[in-house]
């Protein structure tokens, strides 16, 4: 029990530690909202599993949508928003107004938005929901960046129910961690960007972990 409340109490304190910082670095108060941004083009994210490199948005996109490349796979993915995160074979549609997700932005704790969506070639529907659940600290190379904990859950007409973790940085503008489709935590390494040690370096994905292809070295 003593164990358990010193974890406590030092997560709480590493998070008080993290948004005063936060604050006082210019990035507001995000311990009461978050408002949007994205990453700018070019930037590398090297995730414990997989990599992406962010491109120029579509022309006549939307304020929300962005365009990125899975790293090792050349697969180009286009997005309606940063919180639709996924390995690139998502195959839904929406049903319902897609530019809706703005309404989750700021986040603040307890906002929640829905939107139906359908799948492309089975044509099954599911209704999504999107519930912002508060502030959390989260590793990324070395340093603690408070992010906005998200819940969504995925309803499908059979009855079926799955649900995906994701935190977002707004010091970063992207997610810090998320869980995949088996409920994994996929967790944020590295930022690289044009000029950076590591940036043309090619990275492979071999079971579930990231790689640079010219030593097998793991990305960390």
């Amino acid at each position: 029990m003593k164990v358990r409340m010193f974890q406590r109490a030092a997560l709480a304190f590493a998070l008080a530690v993290v948004l005063a910082s936060a604050s006082s670095n210019g990035q507001g108060d995000v311990s009461s909202s978050a408002t949007y941004c994205e990453p700018q083009t070019g930037t590398k994210f090297l995730y414990s599993d997989r990599g992406y490199l962010i491109l120029p948005k579509p022309a006549g996109a939307g304020p929300l949508q962005y365009s990125y490349l899975i790293l090792g796979t050349q697969r180009h993915v286009d997005r309606y928003g940063q919180l639709l995160f996924d390995d690139g074979s998502d195959r839904w549609a929406f049903e319902s107004n897609p530019e809706g997700l703005k309404r989750l932005w700021p986040l603040t704790a307890r906002k929640r938005f829905e939107l139906e969506r359908y799948d492309r070639f089975t044509r099954v529907h599911a209704f999504v929901s999107f519930v912002v659940q508060g502030v959390e600290p989260i590793q990324v190379g070395g340093r603690t960046y408070a992010s906005w904990k998200v819940r969504r859950e995925d309803r499908l007409e059979s009855g079926t129910i799955t649900t995906q973790t994701l935190w977002y940085s707004p010091q970063l503008c992207t997610l810090t961690a998320f869980t995949d489709s088996q409920e994994r935590l996929v967790s944020l390494l590295r930022i690289l960007n044009p000029g950076d040690r590591d940036y043309n370096r090619s990275v492979v994905r071999r079971l579930h972990r990231l790689y640079f292809s010219d030593t097998n070295e793991l990305v960390k």
